[in-house]
């Protein structure tokens, strides 16, 4: 048996490279994965999603502040004050933020800007100089923060 007949059966097939150039081409493609989805727009950033349990607790508890404001039970103080603490306690729920102290300046700073708004509407009735008398727009607000990240 000599070199000649050896050569025959160690061949390499066409397929082989086919299926080389297959495997490199997937590498290639696994490799640059990451720019080709920024390329095609899908790396935005998606906001986070918030169970339906937590939106309709929260919902439910906007909901009592505010039968409990239209039936003379609260004032608009209290209401205000209740309603920051349920924004601040949603926050925290719902991504996981420390905001049991958060100002309307610090949500801010810290991109939160649909809790500063919301918290900012909260500060304007809570620490009026004479009793504000209507609520209506910040329990709107606080419903708008809760149903906008969902």
């Amino acid at each position: 048996m000599g070199p000649a007949e050896l050569v025959g059966p160690l061949q390499i097939s066409v397929w082989w490279y086919a299926a080389a150039a297959v495997v490199l081409l997937a590498a290639v493609l696994n490799l640059f994965a990451p720019l080709l989805r920024a390329a095609a727009g899908s790396g935005m950033k998606s906001r986070p999603r918030i169970p339906i349990p937590v939106r309709s607790t929260y919902m439910s508890r906007i909901a009592a502040v505010e039968s409990k404001l239209g039936a003379g039970e609260a004032d608009v103080r209290d209401s205000a004050r209740e309603l920051a603490k349920i924004v601040r306690e949603f926050a925290r729920d719902a991504w996981g933020v420390k905001a049991e102290h958060l100002t309307y300046r610090d949500a801010a700073v810290a991109g939160l800007d649909d809790l500063a708004e919301s918290l900012s509407g909260l500060y304007e009735a809570e620490f009026a100089q004479d009793d504000a008398n209507d609520l209506g727009s910040q329990i709107a607000g606080a419903r708008k923060l809760v149903t906008r990240w969902s």
